[in-house]
């Protein structure tokens, strides 16, 4: 009996032994899938920091040289248009970017330019008095401006940091590449980008240039978009700031996205009708108001010819003339809107054939001083602006001091006489006007 319970004894150390050894191999092979399962995630998280380390670091310079030649060869085959010498890259900090604008403004707008020209804004009432235009617009495009091509140079400026790691990058650079197009086969340089009393042409002219760089970048996207990172172009597009944008007057920033809004929508319209063929010729003869950069349709059949106004200048010795420019439809919506809704404005504006402005100042704090000449399509379109001009004035003028307005219609001609000054009114009678 002793020799059998010291045998059920054995077995059952034996069983739990056996137990055991068998969870003790069970617990290491866990554990032995458990270090492979994290072997495994360990090196999936190694390839993914690799991946975001390779897509964040600034590319080698052999590396962005490469991406710029192939973002080059498709540029040139999408426009159709080829380059004529070596691209020139100005690469620079994104610290040094406002300097850069900085300079380039003040170059084209020396002396106290910049500031007689934000005076003839204030009295228009398209921005406020005292608005200081060199940090508003240097604010705009620091905050905008990815890139830019300076026909000037021939440079094309961007940043030394600049990845290519998203398609937006590529993309951005696609539209500053269309400019150098533009420019070695067209040359930019003639183009009248830079008249100060003319803001309509010059304007038109812009969005002619930007119009079609933007149409072009959007067909690169298209067609050479990397759709595993298009989520994260979303996310820029909306993470993006534009808190200056918000913040600046009306007119400024309208002013500003007119190129790429409405050129967008005329070279478009042009491409339709006739592809890179019909933006060529646009370019052998460009338009020259807003009015065709806003009706594109028609500028295709029959472009617009606004009469040339002339303003003989003001002489007196008290009085210096500031402004002395044209509106055109695109100002001219924006001097109404002041007055009227924007469709009403809108509606109206589209009458328009022709103006020019001088504002004079008596003094560097005094009072200005405006003569506006408007002309019309038709009568009817020139006696609605008379009255819609007054009611811009009583809105507008309500909370400044005494302001004398005098309106006059002949015809589809309306001439508008208008300052807190008794002397400029006497002065532009004498000149026989209202």
């Amino acid at each position: 009996m002793k020799k059998f319970f010291l045998k059920l004894a054995f077995l059952i150390l034996f069983v739990a032994l056996g137990f055991l050894a068998w969870r003790n191999f069970e617990q290491h092979r866990a554990l032995d899938d458990l270090r492979g399962e994290i072997a495994q995630l360990e090196q999936e998280r190694r390839g993914l920091e690799g991946k975001f380390a390779s897509a964040d670091r600034p590319a080698k310079p052999e590396e962005q040289a490469a991406v710029r030649q192939r973002i080059e060869q498709q540029t040139s085959a999408l426009r159709g248009l080829a380059f004529k010498s070596p691209v020139h890259y100005q690469l620079i900090e994104r610290a040094d970017l406002r300097r850069v604008l900085v300079d380039k403004i003040k170059e084209q707008y020396p002396g106290q330019e910049l500031r007689d020209y934000g005076r003839t804004l204030a009295t228009l009432g398209l921005v406020p008095e005292g608005a200081d235009l060199l940090n508003i617009i240097v604010s705009l495009y620091g905050e905008q401006v990815a890139g830019f091509y300076d026909p000037d140079s021939r440079s094309l400026y961007t940043f030394k940091d600049l990845t290519f790691s998203s398609n937006l990058d590529k993309m951005l650079l696609a539209h500053e590449l269309t400019h150098v197009l533009q420019d070695q086969n067209f040359d930019l340089r003639t183009f009248p980008l830079k008249v100060k009393d003319n803001d309509d042409l010059a304007l038109a002219t812009s969005a002619l240039i930007e119009g079609d760089a933007t149409v072009l970048m959007t067909r690169w996207y298209v067609e050479s978009v990397d759709p595993g990172k298009m989520l994260g172009d979303l996310t820029a597009i909306f993470g993006q700031n534009t808190e200056k944008l918000r913040e600046a007057p009306a007119y400024l920033r309208e002013m500003l996205l007119f190129p790429y809004t409405q050129g967008q929508q005329f070279a478009a319209t042009l491409f339709a009708a006739g592809g890179n063929e019909a933006l060529d010729a646009a370019f052998r003869n460009p338009p020259t108001c807003t009015k065709d950069i806003l009706h594109p349709e028609q500028f295709l059949h029959q472009r617009a010819t606004p009469e040339r106004v002339e303003l003989p200048p003001l002489n007196s010795a008290d009085w210096r003339l500031i402004g002395n420019n044209v509106l055109g439809e695109f100002g001219t919506r924006f001097v109404l809107q002041q007055g009227l809704d924007a469709f009403e404005a809108q509606l109206l504006a589209q009458g328009w054939n022709g103006d020019r402005y001088h504002v004079y100042e008596r003094g560097p704090d005094g009072p200005t001083g405006l003569i506006w000449i408007t002309v019309w399509n038709d009568e009817p379109h020139a006696a609605e602006f008379e009255a819609a001009y007054r009611k811009v004035a009583a809105k507008r003028d309500g909370a400044r001091a005494a302001v004398d307005l005098r309106v006059r219609r002949d015809g589809r001609r309306v001439t508008v006489l208008q300052s807190s000054d008794p002397s400029f009114m006497t002065l532009w009678g004498s000149l026989g006007a209202p």
